[in-house]
């Protein structure tokens, strides 16, 4: 069962995730001599982002990694690379590592080998994972319409194409997902924390693919959510 943390408004959330984020990634600095930051796509953490981006810590010693991506080059408005370097590789961020998951290949699953190897040099587990949920229950790209979800959750993949789309798209794979220090994920709205309810009753992993993430012990996540 996930923590769960409620917030007076969407803003104190982004404030208050953003500051943890930042001490947690500090404390992997000096502890390891440095940290790795997986983050989530869409519109909910572009706040948490703005703030994140500003935070004093040595950023040159942070790798980041998108969750997943849609496959379309990194300057396409649908691109998470673009809106991760919009949002959060600005400011003191901008000295961060950046792992793409977008290759220039007609499908994703043409790039996986790729993809694959340039995560094989981020140690895990990772020290923040942050993640969102869509009002289908999907978390990365994740989703309960894809035909192929109940393998994808069941594989230890570093990265799975995902068969949905246009576009399609890439996700990190669940059981890499998992192997964090810290597990975050990010629920605005009345819609979602329904879902979120469900998720954390028992119940099958492809209905509601978030549970893969929800239903982890170790470590166990925290979900944070406002209105």
């Amino acid at each position: 069962m996930s923590n769960f943390k409620r917030y007076d408004d969407r803003t104190h959330a982004a404030r208050d995730l953003a500051d943890a984020i930042a001490n947690t990634l500090r404390e992997a600095i000096a502890e390891r001599g440095g940290a790795s930051l997986v983050v989530c796509g869409g519109s909910s953490p572009i706040e948490l982002f703005e703030y994140l981006s500003q935070a004093e810590l040595d950023w040159s010693q942070v790798v980041v990694v998108p969750s997943d991506e849609r496959w379309v080059p990194a300057d396409d408005a649908q691109s998470n690379e673009r809106m991760l370097r919009d949002t959060l590789l600005t400011g003191r961020a901008a000295d961060a590592m950046f792992v793409s998951l977008y290759r220039p290949t007609d499908t994703p699953a043409e790039a996986v080998s790729d993809v694959e190897g340039a995560l094989l040099d981020i140690p895990t587990p990772f020290d923040v994972v942050l993640l969102g949920m869509g009002s289908d229950g999907h978390t990365a790209s994740l989703f309960p319409d894809d035909p192929n979800i109940e393998r994808a959750l069941a594989s230890k993949a570093r990265v799975i194409p995902a068969d949905v789309g246009p576009p399609a798209r890439m996700s990190l794979g669940p059981a890499y997902l998992r192997a964090a220090r810290r597990i975050d994920i990010l629920v605005f709205g009345d819609d979602k924390k329904r879902v979120h309810d469900e998720a954390v009753q028992p119940g099958p992993l492809a209905a509601l693919p978030v549970r893969s993430v929800l239903n982890t012990t170790d470590p166990i996540p925290t979900v944070h959510w406002a209105e």
